[in-house]
C-alpha cells in the first residue's frame, strides 16, 4: 500500500478549483499538478497551492511521478482524456457527469471495466451523510419493499445564466437525484416519461424546470422534479427535499434547512453546510468527503462508492428523460 498520493486536477473552473483546494487538505495527498487551459487563472492558482501548472493535459499525465486525477473538464471532454489517463495508468476520479452523450458514456464505461486502477464518478450528493444514512436504513429493511420516491431539487437563475447553453437541466442538475434514486432503489429502470418548459431559458435553447416519472423492475416509482430559473436572490442556493414511502416506513430528508440561518444587511441568507462549507478556512462537506473516498480506495484499495456502470446507468436515464420530454411520449428501457 502507498502512504502517499500524487494526485493532479485537469481543469481549474468551479468544481475544479474546489477540487484542488480541497485535495491540498486532504491527508496523504500530494497535490502535485494543476492544469487549464487560461493562463491567468492557471498562474493564480499555482502560485496560491504552490504546485506546478501546465496549459496541456497531456504533457501533464507524461509525469511518472503522478499516481491519480481528479477530471473536472467540460462534459464533452471527458471521453479524450479519459483514454489518455487509462493510457498513462492513472488512478481517474471524474466530475459528473461521466459524459455528455451516451455513446461517450458508454466508451467510457468499455474503457475502464476491466481497468485494473480506481475509476470513479463524483456524483456527490451519495457522501452527504443524510443520503447515506438513508440508503443504509433501505438496505437494511427498515423502510421494506420502497412504494415511492419523490424528490426536488431547485435553483435560482444564476447556474443556467452562467452555463448559457453549455449543458441542461436534465444533465447538470437532475441526473443528482437519478443517480439517488437508482442507489435506492437498486432496480433497474423500465419506463420514463417527462414534461417540460422553457420560457426564462428560451433564449439560451434552455430547460426551465422539468418533471419525469420513472417506473422501476421492483415496481417502485420516482417522481422528479428539477428547476432552476428561481429568483437569484433565493436564500440558499438550492431548495432540494426528498420523500421515501416504503411498506414498513417512511423517510424524509429536507435540505433546504441547511442548519444555520443569517438575517442582516437587508437580506436573509442560508449558506452552504453541505457541499463544500468552509470549516475553519478549509473546504468540508460532501466534497471533502468525496474526495478522501477516492483517496482511500487508491490507497487502501477499496472499491469506489460510485462506479463507472452507475454513472452510466444515471446517463441513460438523463438520455431518455430527453427523448420523451422532447417526443411527448413515454420511453421504455
Amino acid at each position: 500500500m502507498r502512504s502517499t498520493l500524487n494526485v493532479g486536477v485537469i481543469g481549474l473552473g468551479l468544481m475544479g478549483a474546489r477540487h484542488a483546494l480541497a485535495l491540498d487538505k486532504v491527508p496523504l495527498v500530494n497535490l502535485k499538478s494543476i492544469c487549464d487551459a487560461n493562463e491567468e487563472r492557471l498562474q493564480a492558482y499555482s502560485e496560491k497551492l504552490k504546485v506546478k501548472g501546465y496549459k496541456d493535459y497531456k504533457e501533464m499525465l507524461d509525469d511518472e511521478e503522478l499516481d491519480a486525477v481528479s477530471i473536472c473538464l467540460p462534459d464533452n471532454m471527458h471521453l479524450d482524456v479519459v483514454k489518455t489517463a487509462v493510457d498513462k495508468k492513472k488512478h481517474i476520479l471524474v466530475e459528473k457527469p461521466i459524459a455528455s452523450e451516451l455513446n461517450e458514456g458508454k466508451q467510457i464505461y468499455e474503457l475502464v471495466k476491466d481497468y485494473d486502477k480506481v475509476f470513479t464518478v463524483g456524483h456527490i450528493v451519495r457522501f452527504d451523510p443524510r443520503f447515506s444514512e438513508v440508503k443504509r436504513r433501505i438496505s437494511e429493511g427498515q423502510l421494506g419493499d420502497i412504494i415511492y420516491l419523490y424528490c426536488r431539487r431547485n435553483s435560482p437563475i444564476t447556474g443556467p445564466k452562467h452555463y448559457k447553453g453549455f449543458t441542461d437541466l436534465s444533465m447538470h442538475v437532475m441526473i443528482h437525484d437519478i443517480d439517488i434514486v437508482n442507489w435506492f432503489f437498486n432496480s433497474n429502470p423500465v419506463k420514463v416519461y417527462a414534461k417540460s418548459r422553457s420560457a426564462l431559458l428560451k433564449e439560451y435553447n434552455m430547460t426551465d424546470c422539468i418533471f419525469a416519472l420513472i417506473e422501476y423492475e421492483n415496481g417502485a416509482i420516482a417522481c422528479l422534479e428539477a428547476c432552476w430559473v428561481l429568483p437569484e436572490n433565493l436564500p440558499g442556493s438550492i431548495d432540494d427535499k426528498v420523500e421515501v414511502v416504503g411498506t414498513k416506513g417512511v423517510a424524509y430528508i429536507d435540505s433546504c434547512d441547511k442548519g444555520v440561518n443569517f438575517i442582516a444587511a437587508g437580506k436573509v441568507d442560508y449558506p452552504d453546510s453541505r457541499h463544500w462549507p468552509d470549516v475553519n478556512g478549509e473546504i468540508g462537506g460532501a466534497l471533502y468527503e468525496e474526495l478522501t473516498s477516492f483517496v482511500n480506495c487508491v490507497i487502501k484499495g477499496r472499491k469506489p462508492v460510485v462506479s463507472a456502470y452507475d454513472a452510466v446507468k444515471a446517463l441513460e436515464i438523463v438520455d431518455a428523460i430527453e427523448r420523451s420530454r422532447k417526443g411527448g411520449c413515454e420511453i421504455r428501457l
